[in-house]
């Protein structure tokens, strides 16, 4: 007797690119990846909605293995579709997911990712998402690449490398990280995105700025300098971190006391009485 995810499966060879999308997404919510080697296939599709479901099912399923054919496609056909897709808003969901699917010490995928940081026939967009892409591997052969892009590229690019370094956690990094968080010149996005990756990276000589950040006028970098103490982990930014629950944003404070409970352990009852 064929099953209902047989069925569906099937539905995905239709001659008609209404079925193939609705078999494309409802493979995604069954999770089965035994759907895996179809969908990758429907990436193909001669219908964009089929191809946008295939890759949204991908997604949804989100088995490893899936990530080598989906880079593949992406850094082969560089006008495609999905591509299109993954600028958008809409794609937001997408490129996290991937994100979440490259694994660490993934060699293959690094060294794919490592190649294309040296292509120049991506746009921006594109170069910044492979550039966090190739940061999710933790492979460091990159990391003097990106530091470079961290000091002379454009807003967009300098986010991507701080965020590709942080992930990395090569303490070669540290410096230019610091350099960045302390410009004036560059978006507050690149600024937030340089503590979050000194967060990561944990070197404890990024404390006393980040302290020091604590203060500055924009709430994200506020925000992310109170995480990234919390990751670094070093007691002295417990009173900081107590006074920066007296923010005036609700959204640093909540990252000041959840890092104040990372810090402070058994003291933390002893710190939010004082």
């Amino acid at each position: 007797m064929t099953t209902m995810f047989e069925r569906t499966l099937h539905n995905l060879n239709s001659s008609d690119p209404t079925v193939r999308y609705e078999a494309a997404r409802m493979l995604g919510d069954s999770r089965d990846a035994r759907a895996i080697a179809a969908l990758l296939t429907a990436l193909n599709d001669e219908n964009s909605k089929t191809q946008y479901a295939a890759f949204s099912s991908l997604i949804k399923i989100g088995d490893g293995r899936a990530a080598v054919p989906i880079l593949d496609h992406l850094l082969t056909v560089t006008d495609s579709r999905l591509w299109e897709l993954l600028k958008l808003n809409i794609g937001m969901r997408l490129r996290a997911g991937l994100l979440d699917m490259i694994q660490r010490g993934d060699l293959v995928c690094a060294n794919r990712l490592i190649a294309a940081l040296a292509d120049d026939r991506y746009d921006e967009l594109q170069r910044a998402f492979i550039t966090r892409l190739a940061g999710k591997t933790g492979d460091n052969r990159p990391v003097d690449v990106l530091i470079e892009m961290l000091v002379n590229d454009s807003d967009p690019m300098k986010a991507a490398a701080a965020e590709a370094l942080g992930w990395i956690g090569d303490p070669r990094a540290v410096a230019p990280l610091l350099i960045a968080l302390n410009d004036s010149d560059p978006l507050n996005a690149v600024r937030e995105v340089a503590a979050e990756a000194l967060g990561r990276i944990g070197d404890p000589s990024a404390v006393s700025t980040l302290v020091y950040v604590l203060n500055d006028e924009n709430e994200w970098v506020r925000r992310a300098a109170a995480v990234a103490l919390g990751d670094i982990g070093d007691r002295v930014a417990i009173e900081p971190l107590a006074d920066a629950m007296q923010d005036e944003n609700v959204m640093v404070q909540d990252a000041a006391y959840e890092s104040l409970k990372k810090l402070s352990s058994g003291s933390f009852t002893t710190i939010m009485q004082n």
